[in-house]
């Protein structure tokens, strides 16, 4: 592209498209100096968020939605670019402008055309999304001078070698920690400017002004300004994942304790700011309690203060890590928690969770083991040192029967057959999905670089090694399979009406599928007496486990583009409707462009013989090879929450699904009739908390077709 043709970056600056200005500073410059220099910019002339008394600053929406419409930061994409708001701004721009945003306008095309690799139709979730968890801790025990010093020794060694991609990598590094600096001091000077009425809001803002003095630069030196420190980078990583809080957090907190210098209360409050700052900007997941470095159970006072913080919150999606010896005062904190209705806390069976990581062959240390975190939904991966393909893309199990049945169910004359002709057909699928992927992230490493990411996770500075191009301490890949129950159902189903009772060939059930049941009501509500997958049933639990260990292995053959595994997960979170739109009529009774099964568990109302026999069902799967989390939602009456005796049902339950090799559970506390009265009258149920696949949301943020498939999830009692 000629010098002409390129955006002029005072222009941009001019219309507070900073980011974007600084990645046109030196449009010849490698991608890892044009795409630090754009982070410089931002953090320089990011607007501040007005203050007003709040515990911890930066607060509120990360993007305040008045400055670079056009381009700015993404912590899953480096960048984000909106076309519609240049188009809009164009119509309204002088020449000058306009000649700047056509030459952005194809500039950003040609770069996407370049980074368009993942084309496959089973996305599910997820095409290329790279979620992650900074070092916090390293922050607060250090501050980010001592960053700043091994940056400078290591492009020091770089420049003697003339190692011209590692010169580049720092010198980017540097220009991301100058602007870093800039915005910390833009932060100071927001809080000095203003002057609060409050005499408590005023006290708490010259204690921000005394911890901003230390941190992030310098060791945080208590309980406060560790959390200032990991508010900061909260909000600098772009509003990602908080990570293990519990145990980053607990060694200020536990030394302030004893001081007398904080309450339990106090940090309970602190933390609930936390997380109205990640439920501000729908922030991800946070992993408490289980397993230490050392291989010790890892719960303390702020487990539960992180509990107990979360009261009738969304976000984040406090995941909390179920040991045998978990004490029973963490027990009750969530038990507490979850009677709020919030879906918070997930659980996670530790010993299963490390024993699987163990087998997986990830090069995972044993004491990096004890700090595996779910991030976005819950895909699996390890605090402050992990690049996790997080959804990579996804599989749609359906989508490719209906092939399938289409191709060989009215020639079929053995189950066993169609099965195995079902499984090549996903084989096949599977590893056009993985080359997809392996070229993407080869495409990310080359033209898309995560300057932030390779400051914030190990090992990227001491490697002299990208995020994006294997820097990262372990790097694997994440991949959402879809419709797992639906697939269950429908085979069960043609291997009784089709192979056992001969109630139709399969040229006529071809032709009933292909009709949609047109004619065909009667015949389709008999299907509901075929095996069920999520009722104890032996024989669609065989199924279950056939299919799901043969899908789940086949990912595991591959190795991705930056290392690791592929690693098999079920968590639909909302898009388990909009993964149904493709696909058409099935033998399990399902109606063409109907949703799919919301994650690993039973399609939603056909798990009738009570809770226990749901998980029993669940555990049949492959669990221990989907290590990139199976989310299974179940529904249960409030009322079992209310008293003593009905909570150690539930916690009985719960702890005999785990032994038996369940891996993840989330709950759902809200009762059927306040479902429906906020499908009448959504107006009056905004803030009603809903878990829907692996995280919790608003009612308001949801769909009508996922009011109604919430509503078809049975309410056990």
């Amino acid at each position: 592209m000629t010098e002409s043709l390129l955006p002029n970056p005072k222009v941009l600056s001019n219309l507070h498209e900073f980011f974007a200005s600084g990645y046109f500073e030196e449009p010849e410059a490698s991608p890892m100096l044009r795409w630090s220099r754009a982070e410089r910019r931002h953090l320089e002339n990011r607007k501040m968020p007005s203050y007003q008394g709040e515990f911890l600053y930066p607060c509120g929406p990360v993007h305040l939605g008045e400055e670079q419409r056009l381009m700015g930061p993404n912590y899953s994409f480096t960048y984000y670019y909106n076309e519609n708001a240049l188009r809009e701004l164009l119509a309204e721009a002088t020449e000058a402008e306009r000649e700047t945003l056509r030459a952005l306008q194809t500039s950003m095309r040609d770069l996407g055309a370049k980074l368009n690799i993942i084309k496959t139709v089973h996305t599910v979730g997820g095409r290329g999304y790279t979620h992650s968890i900074p070092n916090y801790g390293q922050v607060l025990r250090e501050g980010f001078s001592q960053h700043s010093r091994r940056i400078a020794k290591n492009l020091h060694l770089a420049r003697q070698r003339q190692d011209a991609e590692r010169i580049d990598f720092y010198l980017g590094l540097e220009d991301v920690l100058a602007g870093i600096k800039c915005w910390q001091q833009r932060l100071l000077e927001s809080l000095r400017s203003v002057s609060l009425s409050n005499p408590m809001a005023e006290a708490g803002r010259k204690r921000l002004l005394l911890a901003y003095e230390q941190v992030p630069f310098y060791p945080a030196r208590d309980f406060f300004e560790a959390l200032v420190a990991y508010n900061f980078v909260f909000y600098l990583d772009g509003g990602d994942n908080p990570g293990r809080v519990d145990q980053e957090l607990f060694s200020y907190y536990e030394s302030d304790l004893a001081k007398g210098c904080i309450t339990h209360k106090e940090a309970v409050d602190l933390i609930h700011c936390l997380w109205e700052n990640c439920d501000a900007n729908s922030g991800w997941s946070a992993g408490i309690g289980g397993t230490t470095s050392a291989g010790e159970a890892a719960y303390n006072d702020l487990t539960v203060a992180c509990l107990e913080a979360a009261h009738q919150m969304r976000r984040p999606n406090l995941q909390l890590h179920v040991r045998r010896d978990m004490p029973e005062r963490v027990w009750e904190a969530a038990m507490d928690t979850l009677a709020t209705g919030c879906g918070l806390p997930a659980l996670y069976n530790e010993e299963e969770y490390l024993r699987s990581l163990r087998e997986a062959h990830l090069g995972l240390s044993e004491e990096d083991l004890g700090w595996h975190n779910g991030g976005g939904c819950t895909e699996t991966m390890i605090h402050g040192c992990s690049n996790v393909g997080s959804l990579d893309a996804g599989i749609n199990l359906p989508l490719i029967l209906v092939q399938t049945f289409n191709k060989h169910l009215a020639s079929a004359t053995d189950f066993g057959k169609l099965v195995s002709a079902y499984k090549e057909d996903v084989a096949l699928i599977v590893g056009e999905i993985t080359d997809e992927v392996n070229a993407d992230q080869e495409a990310k490493a080359r033209l898309r670089p995560q300057p932030k990411r390779s400051l914030l996770i190990d090992d990227c500075i001491d490697r002299g090694r990208e995020f994006n191009a294997g820097g990262a301490r372990y790097n694997w890949s994440v991949i959402n399979v879809a419709g797992l129950a639906n697939v269950i159902d429908s085979l069960a189903a043609v291997r009784e009406v089709v192979f056992e009772k001969k109630e139709k060939t399969g040229a006529e059930l071809l032709k009933i599928l292909q009709d949609n049941y047109e004619g065909e009501e009667t015949f389709r509500q008999r299907l509901a007496r075929c095996p069920r997958f999520g009722n104890d049933n032996s024989g669609a639990d065989k199924i279950a486990a056939d299919i799901s260990g043969f899908v789940f292995q086949e990912f595991l053959r591959y190795t991705p583009w930056r290392g690791g595994k592929f690693l098999p997960s079920c968590l639909m979170f909302v898009t388990y409707v909009e993964a149904g739109k493709s696909v058409a009529a099935m033998p399990d009774g399902r109606l063409a462009g109907e949703p799919l099964a919301d994650s690993a568990g039973p399609v939603a109302g056909r798990d009738l013989k009570g809770p226990t026999a749901t998980l029993s069902s669940c555990t049949s799967l492959d669990q221990r090879h989907a290590l990139g989390t199976l989310v299974v939602n179940i529904r249960l009456s409030k009322k079992l929450f209310l008293e003593n005796g009905l909570r150690k049902k539930i916690k009985t339950l719960i702890k005999g699904y785990f032994q038996k090799g369940g891996m993840q559970l989330q709950v759902n506390v809200v009762d059927q009739k306040i479902l429906r009265e906020a499908i009448e009258s959504p107006e009056e149920y905004g803030d009603l908390i809903i878990r829907v696949g692996g995280y919790s949301e608003y009612w308001r943020n949801l769909t009508p077709e996922l009011w109604k498939s919430i509503l078809e999830r049975i309410e056990h009692e």
